[in-house]
């Protein structure tokens, strides 16, 4: 459990997430287990919710997400839905390449890349991806197509987490490799990975939002032997299209 902020705003906001991540019903007491917090703090801030239609009382013991905050999110998805916008595009890369096809999005607040959408290759030999994976920054392609494009303190947060490969075990490359690295995909414009020790190979692209911030990236993924079968510049250029395409349906989206 995270340890609840100090401050009344930053508790407002605090308990607004875990509302948000939560079931669509909840009791009081659930929701200040949850939070860490004391059943009398967490009630006046539900109190400021309901006033402003966030919360929404659902029976004399119960509490449920308010049709304010519903219309708000719809608006918000209206805008643009990065996963819906991804779709085609994804099933587009798998029909043209057979090989397994995602969109991952990126959280600044937790620092993390998360497989937000994807679609199998029909091979068998094939990696477990699933949604709502969590991929490091550091590691493969998807990560590192996004970590190579954040603002420089955000970078350096990350290089600061002494992780290990998650398949390898093996400790990340020396930080001046890695960084010659990341330089080398921001000029490129994709990030490119190939292990055949283990087995897996891919290629991924950044996604950009209107204010060119880096909202994650559309990559491909397949085993490295494979890898070998396909025409490495064809592949780079379907996957770098798309997330041209979703960074300029991002950009256009209406304020």
């Amino acid at each position: 459990m995270t340890n609840p902020p100090n401050g009344a705003a930053r508790r407002l906001a605090f308990l607004l997430k875990l509302i948000g991540d939560g079931p669509p019903r909840f009791a009081l007491g659930d929701l200040a287990a949850r939070a860490g917090l004391p059943q009398s703090t967490v009630h006046r801030n539900l109190q400021a919710l309901i006033e402003f239609g966030l919360v929404e009382r659902s029976g004399s013991q119960s509490y449920r997400i308010g049709r304010e905050l519903q219309r708000i999110a719809s608006r918000l998805l209206q805008r643009f839905d990065l996963v819906r916008a991804a779709q085609p595009l994804l099933a587009e890369l798998v029909g043209n390449w057979h090989e397994t096809a995602v969109l991952c999005t990126y959280s600044p607040i937790e620092r993390r890349v998360v497989i937000a959408e994807s679609v199998c290759t029909p091979h068998p030999l094939r990696f477990a991806i699933e949604n709502g994976m969590e991929i490091g920054l550091v590691w493969g392609s998807l990560g590192r197509a996004v970590l190579a494009f954040l603002p420089p303190g955000e970078i350096e947060l990350v290089l600061r987490d002494p992780s290990v490969g998650p398949l390898t075990g093996r400790p990340r490359m020396p930080r001046d490799d890695l960084l010659e690295e990341l330089d080398a995909i921001r000029e490129q414009g994709f990030s490119r990975y190939y292990e055949p020790q283990m087995e897996i190979a891919g290629i991924a692209a950044p996604v950009f939002g209107p204010e060119g911030e880096v909202l994650g990236c559309v990559g491909v993924t397949m085993p490295s032997s494979r890898y070998r079968n396909h025409l490495e510049d064809d592949l780079v250029d379907a996957v770098c299209a798309a997330g041209r395409h979703l960074s300029g349906l991002a950009a256009v989206s209406p304020a």
